[in-house]
């Protein structure tokens, strides 16, 4: 094709008119413009790729103006030769409004087309992340030593916790709805990092000796490992698979510091890593294990308003005493069989 325009082009510089010639410029421009912009928009990437999509911008803008000028030069010829009477009048001024009235019209039209080309991008990023998404977490419930229920629970609990702080006025920047819907996605992905955890320990009948707990506590460092090798797509912005990421890590740092894997102190632990601490933990009290009996609703509360400042964010501790209703209402919705 390129081959062709070019062949086309040479043909018309050396023995055309300098009218012809100026008219298989303008158009050799514009088809290669053309043929650009649908190059780049076929390329399969990221919606947030910000190269593709300055590239698409530019190279639309250049389509702009290879129609541009061959309008503005039939205006011209149109003046010259008087052969239409409804440009012939058309002065200097009334060209340019007439420029720029077309050129708004083209920036609105590229902008819907744009618009279209991310909005498909974007259910198809969508999709795949859901699909990522089933995967884990059949993996994850697969291997973990919970039931299905656990995770409801700790779900709604780490939805609430983040509603109830925006509502206070905490950690707005960090808690749009986009954020709490991120992180209610990824709460079940918390303990994934069990998959790497031999059964011997992982479904022990009893309590775990210090090695076994030791190699128990290597979960977190595992989840992050298994939920950073996600593909390029989900290593950019803030998306289900960071939050989860930042969760499975996190979720056993405490607020002073003497948490795993990396001992972590305050607010260098990550906001969603912070609401799942005290989610989980509540769900731990309450629920009955091999190792303990259940706790009492009123036993949790004083147990994790004890760790205030110590193992749980203090903020996120006044949260959970504002929401204890619905933090017991939960518990009793989705109880173990």
């Amino acid at each position: 094709m390129v081959f062709v325009l070019f062949f086309c082009y040479e043909i018309f510089i050396s023995y055309g008119t300098q009218t012809s010639q100026k008219w298989v410029l303008s158009g050799t421009i514009f088809i290669l413009a053309v043929w650009a912009v649908f190059e780049i928009l076929s390329i399969e990437t990221h919606v947030d790729s910000l190269i593709v999509k300055n590239l698409r911008y530019l190279l639309l803008f250049q389509v702009g103006v290879a129609i541009v000028r061959p309008v503005m030069n039939l205006i011209e010829e149109m003046n010259t030769n008087h052969n239409w009477v409804m440009f012939s009048s058309l002065d200097m001024k009334w060209r340019w409004i007439l420029l720029v009235v077309y050129s708004g019209l083209f920036i609105l039209i590229m902008d819907a087309i744009i618009g279209l080309f991310t909005f498909n991008e974007k259910n198809k990023a969508k999709a795949i992340e859901n699909q990522m998404l089933d995967s884990l977490n059949a993996l994850a419930l697969a291997r973990d030593n919970e039931t299905g229920n656990h995770i409801l629970r700790t779900q709604n609990y780490v939805k609430i916790l983040a509603l109830r702080l925006r509502k206070m006025g905490h950690y707005k920047n960090e808690l749009s709805d986009e954020e709490i819907e991120f992180l209610f996605k990824a709460a079940p992905l918390h303990d994934i990092g069990k998959v790497g955890i031999p059964d011997h320990i992982l479904l022990k009948n009893g309590s775990l000796n210090d090695e076994e707990w030791q190699t128990m506590k290597t979960h977190a460092s595992i989840g992050e490992t298994i939920l950073s090798s996600a593909g390029p797509e989900f290593q950019g912005d803030e998306n289900v698979i960071r939050t989860a990421f930042k969760i499975a890590g996190g979720h056993h740092e405490k607020w002073d510091g003497t948490g795993y894997p990396r001992n972590l102190s305050g607010q260098d632990i990550p906001l969603s890593a912070r609401i799942m601490a005290l989610a989980d933990v509540y769900d731990a009290l309450v629920s009955k294990r091999v190792y303990k009996k259940r706790w009492s609703h009123q036993e949790a509360i004083k147990e994790i308003v004890s760790k205030q400042g110590q193992h749980f964010d203090p903020l996120v501790v006044d949260a959970f005493i504002l929401e204890e209703d619905q933090f017991l209402a939960i518990s009793r919705q989705y109880e173990d069989c």
